[in-house]
């Protein structure tokens, strides 16, 4: 007999786990009326491999992002719906954008400029049919530069930094004057200014908040034993920050640090901090909560009435003086609190009220990281670049608990003068990091003395001479003479306005001139002509003309010459580039016979003798201030340089402007007629906004003809009204 074959039951299987539910992010409900403190993170995503130095642009509904997506071995621009976060779109381009990324206002495509110089193209990218256009160059014209927005259906606008503003046709694929634009005519007299002058881009924000960076303190170290005056040491984190849009008062993001560099997007209601850093694009979701406490009451060490014969009187009724609270420190054997932990700073204090020993501070900038079991401490105040610590022998190893002190926040804060490390600069579609600029501080009140005050010490010698300067522009293009592109990229800082793509980093500098030496492998720079420099505080500017000559491996070559406007800024003993412009002219290549060099208008610099003539105005209650000088020797060289002062007299912004044309002196000398064309660029210093009137001026010149008379006491411009007083 056999027996049976035992019974193998089926295996079980475990049933699958249920799958996760698709991602879907909501704007939590009355988000765009929280007030500063309410709104905090929630979580993160990372969006991985970004192209750093692509423009980055969000919708006009905050749901879709598009940056450079470096995923793919060819460039792209990628697509992300931010509520589903997945990516809907990678759509190949030729090469990454420059400038910046423009949402048609259906949000079905984006606008954005490819290429250099003469090859500089719009492409329209379809995010539906995924596809990239290439639209080919405006007839007659190159393409103009400045930023891109897509402004109205069928219609972008550009805003050069060196012509008035442009519209482009995209049915017609014509440019025009903005002013002709039929959508520009229709608007009301405000938007006009602010689409032809800017801004453009509005600041993120909403009625109680704004975003900004902000300085936490996280360590405040005090002086050795051996040198009780020294300076405090203190370290801190730059964060992102919503900041109070009219109180000295902020909620810094300790967990969104920003460095040098980094780009910043917030969508309109602050449900989302997009942050592009390290080749990455970490979105930030928020939330909607209770916002912690701003006010907290201490016990002071004197009384009020004690501080008449402190020196302090004046800090206390000005609400300049300050505190810090820190974490306790613990004396490990018993529990006890011993005093403030300096290497564990909670926030910034400044005082608000303080009545007999009550005191009541409002913290400058709040994390969130204040527990009730925190102390104050350090009572202090900011002077320029430095803490100054009130130190009566009552109060230097003062400390006290902190109590919350619920109260609304005042009407009216003064400027709290503490530590600054980061800033943001406002760029078409994103926000940039830059280092902090300095506050200018007002000269110290003079003293009245019966004395007769000595005489004025001459200031020191600048350590960086004119020979300097000089000496750096000429090793700088002998660097690029000899491909010498390390040290090259070394003469610039970490961020420079670039040409007329606005703020580039060095890092895309250098991709920049890889990508031409790659083309043009064999090439020569060479300084000619004067060069003119200027000097404002610790601040350079040079003028002057180059000559290049550029071949590739097949023997074509190119050559020309460009007037260059540089922007240097003196680093102890160095200087590194943090402006650059060009005007290219004069370019010939192995293609085309040579043009022969026109005889008039070429020079940067004004041959004299020439007729001189400043005339000032008030526009829009700015003060004004036009002063041209005319030549007519070898040609005609007319400038316009404009100037706006302040009430004081003092330049706050400078123009110039270079007329150019043709025509002539008649052959008795007594008269001369030129068609004219302009340029015009930053010199010195000028806002965006001073440029483009004054570019806009010098183009309402562009195409009249004006004829000059000479008179007993100059010349007279016929239609102009100015007189030019001979200058030898």
């Amino acid at each position: 007999m056999v027996d049976p074959p035992p019974v193998v039951a089926a295996p079980s299987i475990a049933p699958a786990p249920p799958a996760p539910p698709p991602f879907r992010y909501d704007q939590p409900k009355g988000i765009k009326s929280a007030k500063i403190g309410e709104i905090q993170p929630d979580f993160t995503k990372v969006i991985p491999q970004v192209q750093r130095d692509c423009p980055v642009a969000l919708s006009p509904d905050d749901v879709m992002l598009a940056f450079g997506d470096a995923t793919e071995s060819q460039p792209a621009i990628g697509i992300f719906d931010l509520h589903r976060f997945t990516k809907t779109a990678s759509i190949p381009v030729p090469s990454f954008p420059h400038g910046n990324l423009s949402w048609s206002p259906d949000q079905k495509s984006i606008a954005c400029t490819i290429g250099e110089g003469k090859s500089r193209r719009v492409w329209i990218v379809r995010i539906g049919e995924s596809k990239a256009i290439e639209l080919p160059r405006p007839p007659g014209r190159d393409l103009p530069g400045g930023d891109l927005h897509w402004w109205q259906d069928g219609e972008l606008a550009f805003f050069p930094g060196d012509e008035a503003p442009l519209a482009f046709d995209l049915d017609k694929l014509l440019l025009l004057s903005l002013e002709e634009s039929g959508a520009y005519k229709k608007l009301d007299n405000i938007s006009k200014r602010l689409w032809y002058e800017g801004p453009r881009e509005a600041w993120p924000g909403q009625t109680h908040w704004k975003l900004g960076v902000r300085t936490l303190i996280t360590s405040a170290v005090p002086p050795s034993r051996r040198e009780p005056d020294g300076p405090w040491q203190f370290s801190g984190q730059s964060v992102c920050a919503f900041t109070h849009p009219s109180l000295p008062l902020a909620f810094g993001l300790k967990s969104l640090g920003v460095d040098e560099g980094d780009k910043i997007l917030c969508s309109d209601d602050g449900s989302k901090l997009i942050r592009l850093m390290n080749g990455k694009i970490e979105v930030t979701f928020m939330k909607q909560t209770t916002c912690p406490d701003f006010a907290f009451e201490v016990e002071m060490p004197l009384l009020l009435g004690e501080i008449e014969g402190t020196g302090w009187k004046k800090q206390v009724e000005e609400k300049l003086l300050c505190l810090i609270f820190y974490a306790p420190l613990r004396n490990p054997l018993n529990d006890v609190v011993v005093g403030p932990d300096y290497t564990q700073v909670r926030a910034l204090a400044r005082l608000l009220e303080w009545k007999e020993r009550r005191g009541v501070f409002i913290v400058q900038t709040h994390d969130g990281s204040i527990q009730p079991s925190d102390i104050a401490s350090t009572l202090h105040y900011w002077e320029p670049d430095k803490m100054s610590e009130w130190k009566p022998s009552s109060t230097r190893s003062w400390w006290a608990a902190i109590k919350a002190a619920p109260s609304p926040l005042p009407d009216k804060l003064p400027e709290l003068e503490a530590p600054q490390l980061f800033d943001l600069v406002q760029q078409a579609s994103t926000l940039l990091v830059t280092k902090a600029v300095e506050k200018p501080r007002a000269p110290p009140p003079q003293k009245v003395s019966d004395t007769p005050a000595p005489p004025p010490i001459p200031p020191p010698a600048p350590v960086i001479s004119e020979h300097d300067v000089k000496a750096f522009l000429i090793e700088h293009h002998a660097k690029a003479s000899r491909d010498d592109l390390a040290d090259m990229m070394a003469d610039y800082d970490m961020v420079v306005d670039f040409l007329d793509k606005g703020l580039l980093t060095r890092d895309a500098i250098a991709a920049d001139e890889q990508s031409h030496r790659a083309k043009w492998p064999v090439g020569n720079e060479k300084i000619i002509g004067e060069m003119r420099l200027s000097r404002e505080a610790e601040n350079w500017q040079a003028e002057y003309m180059i000559e290049f000559y550029n071949e590739n491996a097949t023997g074509e070559w190119h050559r020309g010459r460009a007037d260059l406007t540089l922007r240097l800024k003196e680093i102890g003993k160095s200087l590194l580039i943090i402006s650059q412009r060009a005007k290219v002219h004069d370019v010939t290549n192995s293609k085309q016979p040579a043009v022969p060099k026109p005889q008039q208008g070429n020079a940067l610099s004004v041959p004299k003798p020439a007729f001189v003539s400043t005339s000032k105005t008030q526009v829009d209650g700015r003060r004004l201030e036009f002063t041209d000088e005319l030549s007519f020797i070898g040609g005609i060289t007319w400038h316009r340089t404009y100037r706006e002062r302040d009430s004081t007299g003092k330049v706050i912004n400078q123009c110039r402007a270079i007329l150019r044309g043709s025509g002539g002196v008649t052959p008795n000398g007594a008269s001369a007629r030129i068609y004219i064309g302009s340029q015009g660029w930053t010199r010195g210093m000028g806002t965006n906004e001073f440029v483009n009137f004054c570019a806009s001026n010098a183009q309402g010149m562009v195409g009249r003809e004006v004829i000059f008379r000479g008179t007993g006491e100059g010349m007279v411009v016929e239609g102009e009204g100015a007189v030019f007083k001979l200058v030898k």
